[in-house]
């Protein structure tokens, strides 16, 4: 579940698992739905097209190729990349095991650079326990932050946790 480039996957809103991207997606439709938006928006709200906003929600919770249901490694993934690329050549299970690394393919990019630090000073045993612990949390790689989607119905006068994270 780690990435080339040293994603772990868990800590993606992409990967089927975790797939927040997706059920955020659902729930602001829902909500959008339940309050009419539908009706009064595009009379209300003339720069604000709100069929082409549905249409987005409605693609951004489809499992589609934006949900991945394996890393790069397995088939997933941009095929042009150069980081697969390489590592692929060189055996390698990520860059940061490179014997060059970080060279001029990665060199630039902020976020490799931060994981192979961290990478190389924790190992790799405890470097992918943090990973599965940050994933626990709801951690995003690519904006650092924690995600947490609860959404709570109502039944028989009661509310239940329908979801929680």
């Amino acid at each position: 579940m780690v990435t080339y480039c040293g994603v772990y996957c868990g800590c993606c809103t992409r990967w089927v698992e975790n797939a927040t991207l997706a059920r955020l997606a659902a729930a602001m439709a829902e909500l959008a739905d339940a309050h009419g938006f539908h009706y009064w928006m595009p009379s209300e709200v003339k720069e604000f097209d709100y069929e082409e906003f549905r249409k987005a929600l409605d693609f951004f919770r489809k499992d589609s190729w934006l949900i991945c249901h394996k890393s790069c490694r397995f088939g997933n993934g941009r095929p042009e990349c150069e980081i697969k690329s390489c590592c692929r050549k060189r055996g390698l299970d990520l860059c940061f095991e490179c014997s060059k690394y970080p060279c001029a393919i990665v060199k630039n990019d902020k976020g490799i650079i931060e994981r192979g630090k961290e990478y190389r000073k924790l190992g790799r045993e405890k470097w992918l326990q943090q990973q599965v612990e940050k994933a626990s949390k709801g951690y995003e790689n690519h904006t650092k932050k924690c995600y947490s989607l609860s959404i709570t119905e109502k039944r028989d006068g009661i509310l239940d946790s329908a979801e929680s994270s």
